[in-house]
This record gives structure tokens, sequence and C-alpha cells, in this order.
């Protein structure tokens, strides 16, 4: 890929935003291409493997390139997050999948690097076996409880993460009712515990549109961005 190609391509994708953030998935990218966003001004980059983030943050560091924000996206199993928390310059865990993981990630604390690490839930809106999440919003607001807890913390609630349906024909009718649904959610737990400012992490390559409509404050797109 060449730099007038992929500047084109993130231009396409941040003229819809509207105030969203666009988290630029590379997980299938070499770090050279991710260098090569990094330079024409994206600073928000999403993996979904802690191998490979940990690689590609330690080179951003390594050759000094500043301000950049990582999020895990993917499935977090318990025995990564000791290494996951170490990582320089990690933002935000936007798959925060279950009380389990969470306690976890409270447990270990003091590995983060960064002064806060900001979290999002996950919750399974589909219904798809095949994916992480919490199952309902009850869930959720025991985990919230379970964080806000904590008096003194460089752990941010800060808010709610879904994807849409893999498998519906109509994938984006099936879309949009995954984001409403998250939306309601977030309204629902925002009230509950006084976080007026929760914001909501959907929408991907191929339903991004439909997330911005239905409030997204986070995007996360990858093949639009950086597949040959």
């Amino acid at each position: 890929m060449n730099k007038n190609e992929l500047e084109e391509r993130l231009n396409l994708v941040k003229n819809d935003l509207n105030g969203a953030v666009l988290v630029a998935v590379s997980k299938y990218s070499p770090v050279e291409d991710v260098a090569m966003a990094y330079s024409l001004g994206q600073l928000d980059f999403g993996e979904n493997r802690v191998s490979e983030l940990t690689a590609k943050a330690g080179s951003f560091q390594f050759n000094q390139r500043q301000n950049v924000r990582w999020h895990f996206i993917g499935t977090l199993q318990t025995n990564k997050v000791k290494e996951l928390l170490k990582t320089p310059n990690l933002w935000a865990i936007h798959s925060v999948s279950s009380k389990k993981l969470l306690e976890e990630i409270i447990r270990r604390e003091s590995e983060i690097t960064e002064p806060e690490l900001n979290l999002f839930f996950q919750l399974n809106t589909s219904r798809e076996e095949e994916k992480s999440g919490f199952d309902t919003v009850a869930e959720i607001a025991e985990a919230i409880e379970l964080l806000l807890a904590k008096k003194k913390s460089n752990l941010v609630c800060y808010g709610l993460m879904t994807m849409g349906s893999i498998r519906e024909e109509n994938f984006e009718e099936a879309a949009r009712k995954s984001f409403k649904e998250l939306k309601v959610a977030r309204d629902y737990l925002a009230e509950r515990f006084s976080l007026p400012n929760l914001k909501l992490s959907m929408g991907m390559s191929q339903d991004y549109k439909i997330a911005l409509e239905e409030g997204a404050d986070f995007i996360r797109v990858g093949s639009l961005l950086f597949k040959e």
C-alpha cells in the first residue's frame, strides 16, 4: 500500500465521523503501514491480539512516535492481562467481557504504565455464541459496581462496546438492532450510576455508517483502510 492510497482511504472514513473517533484496526497490517497512517495524523489504533499490540507499541516507543493511543479490541484471556497492561500508550480495552476478566484487570492494576486506562464493557447484543461479552445489562451493572467501588484507581468506566451480527441475512437491519440495544443499555447505565459521559464503541468496516447514525462515539475500521 502506498501513502497516497492510505490517505485517501482515511479521509473517506473521517469525512463521515461527525465527532466520533476512528480506531484504525491494524491487526493484519505490518507496523510499517501503521507508522504510515500515524504519519498521516491517525493516532488511534486497534489490535485484537496482545502479542501483536505489544510488538507494535514497542516499535512505536523505540522510534519515539508520541501521542499514539492503542486500543485492545479482541477477546482477552485472563492470563494475558498482565502482559497487556504493561503496554506503553495503552489507552483503552474495548472488550471487557466478564466480571472475572474485570476482577483480573483490577488485581493487575499496578502493572498499568499510563495514568488512566479506559474500559469498555462488551455486551453481546447479537446473542451469537462465538462472540464474547456480557449476556445482560444486569451483569454489566454488577461489573460497574465493582469498578466504582474502588475509590482510587487508574481504571476508568468509559463505555460499552458491541458488534453487529455476522450471520443474519439482512446484516444492516441486524446491525442497527444491535446498536440501538447498546444505546438503550448505555442510557440506562449512565442514569443508574450517574455516568453521563459513557461512550459507545460500535461499528466496523461493513456497518460503521449505521453505527454512526445510531450514535457511535468510537468506530473500529480495519479492512477499509489497510486491506490491499
